[in-house]
């Protein structure tokens, strides 16, 4: 780990959550970056983000319940129970943020699963957030599911890819009424939809990090144990619908999305963007990028975030 980037366990609801705090530059807002998953923490990635941001923002990573650090610390205590008790966590993690940067406010960037989270806080809690900003940005997991699945199956059908169909296929109807035969259906889809995707994979894009001694094989364990910890609240997460909590943000929002995201389809979270109303609003595509803007074009991606920054 570089001893610019500081490692803490900080106690809330029970557990001790894991944080990373990037090096902080003098009069730059604070921003937390919330991973996706849910499970799969993204901390990995810090110095990369501060080599692309280059001190425009002081940012901080969160390990959330059930996953990463967090989870590999407190064990089962830390398995999530609902989305309810993320958004309090958060809230718990924005407070001792507050007052240990002296801040009134931070910035919120969701991803994927983590867009999902912040969207919820920024609603409940705005007076808290100086600037909500999501990327894989998730409404509705089973219409985004939905979408995103009849896309790659059209993408594999225009390259007569028919390993690909024939893996389609076996998921039938998708995604399916019932939360457990989703959960299994899943990984089969996500396999597809990542041979589709531009840009590098995750998987890719980890083994970068192992360079930057960020990320470590003792960091596998926790990913591996991500679905089973997080059983509870993917079940409840195949039914969330961001449309059901309101489109009023009292704060400002900004969406960078990845032009071929298909896993949280563009043109969806687009058309919820529409509908929101804000402070401010601001929605960005990043050209040949997907459900990962911020890693797989992290210029075009942090030239977007110079705009974000330049309002606060």
């Amino acid at each position: 780990m570089r001893k610019d980037f500081t490692p803490e366990y900080v106690p809330v609801q029970g557990i001790e959550h894991f944080l990373l705090h990037g090096p902080e530059h003098r009069g730059a807002p604070v921003l937390l970056f919330l991973h996706g998953g849910p499970g799969y923490p993204e901390h990995f990635f810090a110095l990369q983000l501060e080599r692309a941001w280059q001190g425009m923002f002081t940012q901080v990573h969160w390990d959330q319940r059930g996953a990463g650090m967090t989870l590999a610390r407190n064990g089962r205590d830390a398995h999530p129970r609902s989305i309810d008790q993320m958004v309090d966590d958060l809230h718990g993690i924005v407070e001792h943020l507050k007052r240990s940067y002296e801040v009134p406010k931070v910035v919120l960037l969701g991803h994927s699963w983590g867009s999902a989270l912040g969207s919820l806080y920024a609603l409940r809690r705005p007076e808290n957030v100086a600037a909500y900003i999501g990327s894989g940005q998730v409404v509705s997991l089973r219409e985004n599911e939905r979408v995103g699945f009849e896309e790659v199956k059209r993408q594999a059908q225009a390259a007569d890819d028919r390993k690909s169909l024939a893996l389609l296929e076996q998921v039938g109807d998708y995604p399916p009424a019932d939360a457990d035969e989703f959960l299994r259906a899943l990984p089969k889809v996500r396999k597809v939809q990542d041979a589709y995707e531009q840009g590098p994979g995750i998987g890719t894009l980890l083994v970068k990090t192992l360079a930057d001694r960020v990320f470590t094989l003792r960091d596998l364990g926790s990913l591996v144990r991500a679905s089973s910890a997080n059983a509870a609240l993917l079940r409840e997460l195949v039914d969330f619908d961001l449309r059901a909590h309101g489109c009023r943000y009292a704060c400002p929002v900004h969406y960078l999305l990845g032009m071929n995201d298909s896993t949280t389809p563009t043109d969806l979270a687009g058309a919820y963007f529409d509908e929101l109303r804000a402070q401010r609003k601001a929605l960005t595509i990043i050209p040949r990028a997907g459900h990962s803007p911020m890693f797989e074009q992290p210029e075009a991606y942090a030239t977007a975030l110079k705009a974000v920054r330049a309002e606060l």
